[in-house]
């Protein structure tokens, strides 16, 4: 989601407009990514390092650098030297005032951009955030002829419900009521990584009902169920059953069903098995970003990711999938959902159990 900018500029792109367009041809060997918000930045950078290296393996095809120490040779080195396994070279630069600042030989820097841009490497882009952007400039001219500004602001205040509106319909196929969107802008503010996360969450809380409403608001973002469910993970995580049955008593108190709970803590085990099969290939960080966590969500995701071996997460996912298909029947079912943790907590020996019986079955 961005702002609408005054005027019209055909190389000025809204986030939404640009997440849209389809990449017909090559891409341009410039995007300045123009904004403040770590989500929508995230969400664009992730955009743009799609359309320029695709399935890549991105530690052999992309440079990040931050802005304030950022090296003029680095930057240009890195833009012309032919890639590696990838299509493309992509440099990112973060917080890029810093690299156009006097106080960095930004008047330098600027020059030496601008008169790379005049025939730059058909193999090489870059990619700049700037949080601030003034079109009247010499290098903001010569992006609008050969590359592309995409705004990354957040929208004014009365347009976060509309627009949590239509997300809601186009990612989930659900209606979600105005009051339930101005109910959720009210407990999240104008946090896209948080509002995001609660719509997929509500989602999955609603399950096949059209709708969500406020009481679904108020039941999973009000009383913190959301949050309580990456404790309830990281409880699992280092085997403290006590503390992860717990954080079940929770979830049943405040009125959860089995399908419910059991929902919310599949997505979160599917984001975890994606990075952790994603990272077998790359960084951890790369993988993180490959498997669309967003930046706000890091720390949470690599403690989790860390503290799971891929086996133990397989099974996790496999336990989680089957008390799925018993929840359906008995949603009410107290007793298996305790054995559920437990199983969640002892990995290994759930494992050799159902061996054992597999065997003594055949």
């Amino acid at each position: 989601m961005a702002q609408r900018r005054p005027g019209k500029d055909a190389k000025v792109k809204r986030l939404s407009d640009f997440a849209k367009r389809k990449a017909h041809g090559e891409p341009l060997p410039i995007y300045v990514l123009h904004g403040t918000d770590p989500y929508l930045l995230d969400k664009g950078r992730h955009i743009v390092r799609e359309r320029a290296i695709g399935d890549a393996e991105p530690g052999m095809a992309i440079l990040e650098l931050d802005g304030a120490g950022a090296q003029l040779a680095d930057v240009l080195d890195a833009l012309r030297t032919l890639p590696f396994l990838a299509p493309r070279r992509l440099v990112l630069i973060r917080e890029a005032d810093a690299f156009f600042s006097p106080k960095n030989q930004g008047g330098r820097n600027r020059e030496a951009i601008l008169k790379y841009l005049e025939a730059p490497c058909p193999t090489g882009i870059l990619c700049l955030e700037m949080a601030k952007w003034i079109p009247s400039t010499r290098l903001a001219k010569r992006v609008a002829e050969v590359g592309l500004v995409v705004q990354c602001e957040a929208d004014k205040p009365y347009q976060v419900p509309p627009w949590l509106k239509g997300q809601a319909r186009e990612l989930y196929g659900k209606t979600l009521s105005d009051p339930a969107a101005h109910m959720l802008q009210d407990y999240l503010g104008n946090d896209f990584a948080a509002l995001t996360h609660a719509l997929d969450m509500l989602a999955l809380f609603v399950g096949d009902a059209p709708r969500i409403d406020t009481p679904e608001v108020d039941a999973l973002i009000a009383r913190g169920h959301h949050e309580r469910v990456w404790d309830l993970c990281n409880a699992v995580a280092v085997r403290q059953a006590p503390r992860a049955l717990e954080l079940l008593d929770a979830f049943w108190t405040e009125g959860m069903v089995a399908p419910q709970v059991i929902g919310l803590l599949r997505t979160t085990f599917r984001q975890l098995v994606r990075v952790r099969a994603f990272a077998r290939g790359m960084s951890l960080e790369a993988a993180m970003d490959r498997a669309g966590v967003p930046r706000a969500a890091f720390n949470r995701v690599r403690h989790a990711a860390g503290a799971f071996s891929e086996a133990n997460l397989a099974d996790a996912y496999q336990a989680l999938v089957d008390a799925d298909l018993e929840a359906k029947t008995t949603p009410n079912d107290r007793l298996a959902m305790e054995a559920l943790v437990h199983r969640l907590c002892n990995p290994t020996a759930a494992r050799s159990t159902a061996t054992a019986h597999g065997a003594g079955g055949r």
